[in-house]
């Protein structure tokens, strides 16, 4: 007991010290008690915690599947994805598929330079490079001597911030190197075009300038005949909620096809996490269920009222059906391949599935996801997890709330307790205490008059 131990009545004898051990025990007995009762709630409260946790980690992907819109997805592919990639919004996109040329790549406007025999050693001189940036204005940089190699003015240039990025290439197609200065603007398309600098060097050992030089460009497609421009090379809404990501150009008069369709495969995955997520409560639950009469209750939820809900309350659900609406294609989830088994845990056939949403994708939303609100398997499931496990009232949390309730109180009782024992303790030891001595007097008088007794003048 904390505050109360042997070592505070160590001047007592043994047996008034063993006298107090008995005394102590008995005032710890109802403590003891309480703290054992603290222990199995709080093992209730990891538990329900446990399952808690798993049934929201379901709510968390119910909005994926819940709703006609949720439910859908959209894929998009190209017959040549080193031509056209792109990916389409399900919301707006329009499905089909949609034929097209990449005439032209959105491009940045860039300069080459003649040809110097090295890039390190070399100097062209000390002096400017003049141009007009993509808003007209003026830019100038300054090269000084130290600077003054391909490799130098290359490194100004990268850092200068002017947007212009220069890089050193070596064009050997001849016999002898040829170092060149490749100046390339920041960004694509005509908007972004520059006019390309001028140089002014002095005292150099060879002369720079540039040999050519190619305009910015806009990207040109041909779509439903028409060649459309775009100042980059990302397009939206040519083709409605799709975006085009063009890398290449494709061959004269021969177009590519991107398709925008249902995404089966996502979908049904979509599914079958949420039905890995109802087998993990599931499971937990028919965990909870398994005893017997070895099995410690203590330590188990099994036969606990809110699990017992948790999962009448999930199967009534998964198991509400349509099969009087002879107008329906599919009126349950076992005519989509998900059903309950023996042990209680929901069976997926994913390939049933699949062939389903293929067959019929519409009848396969419209069963599962219904309006997203009211009707439909997955509206009916949200219902029941925020009856479980909402924060304002769902059984589980009202179950945990309340035994974190009690814990509190019996902590609060625990406490009284102790100071009450701890209150005893002292009053009893001092009682000992006093005991004690009034012993040691009665056995010292004792003594004496033993002695008195026994001594020869008496006997005289």
């Amino acid at each position: 007991m904390p505050g109360i131990s042997m070592d505070s009545v160590s001047n007592l004898s043994p047996e008034f010290q063993k006298a107090f051990a008995s005394a102590v025990q008995a005032e710890r007995k109802p403590i003891q008690q309480l703290e054992e009762r603290k222990v199995t709630m709080e093992s209730k409260v990891a538990l329900l915690s446990d399952l808690s946790s798993k049934v929201d980690s379901l709510k968390q992907i119910l909005p994926g599947i819940g709703s006609p819109f949720a439910i859908r997805e959209f894929n998009f592919t190209s017959d040549d994805e080193k031509v056209v990639s792109g990916s389409a919004d399900k919301s707006v996109a329009d499905k089909g598929k949609h034929s097209l040329e990449v005439l032209q790549l959105a491009g940045s406007a860039s300069a080459l330079s003649n040809a110097l025999s090295d890039k390190t050693e070399t100097k062209i001189g000390t002096g400017y490079i003049t141009f007009n940036d993509v808003n007209g204005d003026s830019q100038e940089i300054f090269i000084d001597d130290d600077n003054s190699t391909l490799e130098g003015v290359a490194k100004v240039i990268n850092s200068s911030g002017s947007g212009l990025k220069a890089s050193v290439i070596n064009d050997n197609a001849g016999e002898e190197p040829a170092f060149r200065l490749l100046l390339k603007a920041n960004g694509v398309g005509t908007q972004s075009d520059i006019k390309f600098p001028e140089f002014y060097f002095s005292g150099g050992e060879d002369e720079l300038f540039l040999e050519s030089q190619r305009d910015a460009t806009n990207a040109i497609i041909r779509y439903q005949g028409y060649d459309i421009q775009s100042p980059t090379n990302e397009l939206k809404d040519i083709i409605p909620g799709a975006t085009l990501n063009l890398k290449g150009t494709t061959d004269a008069g021969k177009p590519i096809t991107v398709t925008i369709e249902q995404d089966i495969p996502k979908t049904a995955t979509k599914m079958k996490d949420v039905v890995e997520k109802l087998n993990a409560v599931f499971t937990f639950i028919q965990s909870q269920n398994k005893m017997d009469e070895k099995t410690d209750t203590s330590k188990t939820l099994g036969g606990d009222y809110g699990i017992r809900l948790a999962e009448d309350r999930l199967r009534t659900a998964l198991q509400k059906n349509i099969l009087n609406d002879t107008t329906k294609k599919y009126r349950s989830l076992g005519d989509l391949g998900i059903q309950f088994t023996k042990t209680g845990t929901l069976s997926f056939d994913e390939k049933k599935f699949q062939t389903a949403l293929e067959a019929n994708f519409d009848d396969v939303v419209s069963f599962m996801a219904g309006d997203g609100e009211s009707t439909g398997i997955i509206s009916g499931v949200i219902t029941a997890v925020n009856s479980i496990a909402s924060a304002g009232g769902g059984v589980l949390t009202n179950q945990i709330q309340n035994y974190n309730s009690q814990i509190r109180a019996v902590d609060k009782n625990i406490s009284t307790k102790e100071k009450q024992a701890e209150t005893k303790a002292e009053a009893l030891k001092i009682q000992l205490a006093k005991a004690q001595t009034a012993l040691s007097s009665i056995q010292g008088q004792t003594n004496y008059f033993q002695s008195v007794i026994g001594s020869p003048q008496a006997g005289g």
